[in-house]
């Protein structure tokens, strides 16, 4: 996991993008010259003169050029801010899906769908409008250092008293903004529970229209709640936005008085005064733009710190894709297990995955105390073998399929591979060894053959025609045309891609438990033989005991302890599996 500490969004850009920030703060500079100029050409060719009369068309004529000059370097500034600023964020939006990608299954576990879509739609658009905003806030400051330099040349004495009574108001206007960023925070901790509603209605919509008060629970107690919330929060965060803002702007029209007050007691001429004047004026915009942006920033900041405490893997760029393990011949695990530890929040455990949850594990959930699922585990797994493993719900299967892929790794033990350990360093490797179709398997449409080449159109097809598929899916540059089928359809649809991918060993978890009777006799006496003959070593989890013969090795997990079954026992399961099970 990523061990850095929490960045700001200023250093973030700072330490990454200081060349580029740099041209951006130059050419802002030079926005600000030429909005000072314009304000000193209307001093000195307007206000100084003492008719209109006296003014030439060329003044005019200059007068022009100058306005034009501000417009192209008001949108030159503006434009290289802007797209630093979405280059800022589409850097950040890839780099965070590489880093969901390339972070422990267990840790994505602990964080949840919901949190992570989250961060990955609510907080990239904080930090997307933030820069959007960023322009703002950037030209309101480098513009008021600015025209503060030459009001200082005018009148220091009236400029201090205008800085005083401009940095009074910003005080104030810095008291209330940070209200809304303590209610951005807390509206942004809504924002996951409101996100893990809309999961839990999306994805529970079968039960809740067969149970209409479970539907009225969690739409009453849970989302409403969060909802109303959420507008309490958000009505606070914009009743002090809008009052810095209001404030700021009434107090900028106070200051127009304020210096002419203040220059008819100091004998301050009425030219330099009206300078000030149409000065406040030309500046109160910008001012009030940066005032207004700058809560955008803070949620931006508020969004970046969410994402930071995700404590997602180091960012990499490259893919690990090679695989130097092809010419492995046997996998080996000595002294494994595996602990479900509650109280650090490591999440190792996958609630979806029941098999992964007995009794034992449930209990230390509750008590805060922790629970091994995998106990002393040794197996040596020989290239080329059929592999089937039996065990009673909660006995560590899904558990021990996952330590075996790689997904997982061992809270103690070791996982070899020809008596090479599997380690930090080679894990991304080793893991390419194998394609799985687990429980919860997610069907991709896009088909992917060896070593992410193009597959096999061959073998694609004659999988077709194995698996029964060929008139539910058809496949065009190599796009499957649907994945809408029935869970059994599904599954076989998992195993077309996996046969694709020419993987050396396939893992099945329940594979066959969805298939309909005629099609799962098909499985074990015909797909086994063929996916054996296509050279790949087999591991399925099945309880299908009158298919127990086509196993090379029979294995039995129960309680967290592995038994490899030998030709006695073997023949007991297949005549009662269930009675090896208790």
């Amino acid at each position: 996991m990523s061990s850095h500490a929490t960045v700001s969004l200023y250093h973030m850009i700072w330490a990454h993008y200081r060349l580029p920030f740099l041209k951006v703060i130059l050419l802002n500079l030079v926005n600000a010259a030429v909005s000072v100029g314009i304000i000193a050409y209307i001093n000195h060719t307007f206000i100084s003169q003492p008719v209109f009369n006296t003014l030439s068309w060329l003044s005019l004529g200059q007068f022009a050029m100058l306005v034009l000059l501000l417009l192209v370097t008001t949108f030159v500034s503006q434009y290289a801010l802007t797209r630093l600023g979405h280059q800022f964020v589409y850097e950040l939006r890839n780099k965070l899906v590489k880093q969901i990608i390339d972070t422990a299954v267990p840790q994505i576990d602990h964080l949840g769908s919901a949190r992570l879509l989250a961060s990955l739609s609510s907080d990239i658009q904080s930090i997307t409008v933030a820069f959007v905003r960023m322009p703002e806030l950037v030209q309101g400051v480098i513009l008021s250092v600015g025209v503060a330099m030459y009001l200082g040349w005018l009148s220091l004495p009236l400029l201090l008293i205008v800085m005083f009574w401009i940095a009074m108001t910003i005080w104030i206007s810095t008291i209330l903004v940070k209200h809304v960023y303590h209610h951005l925070r807390a509206i942004r901790e809504i924002d996951d529970a409101l996100y893990q509603d809309y999961q839990s209605i999306i994805d529970g919509r079968k039960e809740l229209a067969l149970n209409h008060h479970r539907a009225e629970q969690i739409y009453t107690h849970d989302f409403l709640d969060h909802a109303k919330s959420y507008k309490e929060r958000v009505i606070k965060s914009d009743t002090y936005h809008l009052s810095a803002v209001n404030w700021s702007n009434i107090m900028m029209f106070a200051a127009i008085g304020v210096v002419f007050a203040v220059s008819n007691y100091l004998g301050i001429s009425m030219g330099i005064a009206t300078t000030f004047s149409l000065t406040i004026l030309f500046m109160q915009s910008p001012l009030l733009h940066a005032v207004g942006a700058y809560p955008t920033l803070q949620t931006a900041q508020v969004a970046l710190d969410k994402i930071q405490s995700l404590e997602l893997a180091d960012y990499q760029p490259a893919f690990r894709t090679g695989n130097t393990s092809q010419h492995w011949q046997t996998i080996s695990l000595t002294d494994v297990n595996y602990r479900y530890n509650v109280s650090n929040n490591s999440g190792d455990n996958n609630a979806n995955d029941v098999d992964d949850v007995d009794a034992q594990t449930l209990t230390a959930k509750d008590s805060g105390r922790s629970s091994d699922i995998l106990k002393n585990v040794n197996l040596t797994l020989q290239r080329g073998d059929v592999v089937f493993l039996i065990g009673a719900n909660g006995s560590g299967k899904s558990t021990l399929a996952k330590i075996i892929t790689g997904i997982f790794t061992p809270t103690t033990g070791t996982v070899n591979i020809n008596k090479q350990p599997v380690d930090s360093q080679n894990n991304a490797d080793y893991r390419q060894l194998y394609s799985a179709i687990f429980s919860d398997q997610h069907i991709f449409k896009q088909l992917i053959g060896k070593q992410g080449q193009q597959p096999d159109e061959s073998l694609v097809n004659a999988w077709l025609h194995k698996l029964n598929l060929q008139d539910k899916i058809s496949v065009a540059d190599n796009q499957l045309s649907t994945d809408k089928l029935s869970q059994g359809q599904r599954k076989r649809l998992a195993m077309l891609i996996a046969v694709a991918e020419q993987k050396d060993i396939l893992l099945l978890d329940e594979w066959a438990a969805d298939q309909d009777p005629a099609f799962r006799r098909v499985f074990y006496q015909t797909l086994i033989p063929e996916l054996k003959a296509l050279g790949k070593t087999l591991f399925i989890i099945s309880h299908d005991d009158g298919y127990f013969e086509h196993a090379d090795r029979l294995l039995l997990m129960k309680e967290g302890r592995l038994i490899e079954l030998n030709a006695e026992e073997r023949q007991r399961a297949s005549a009662d599996a269930i009675s090896m099970l208790k």
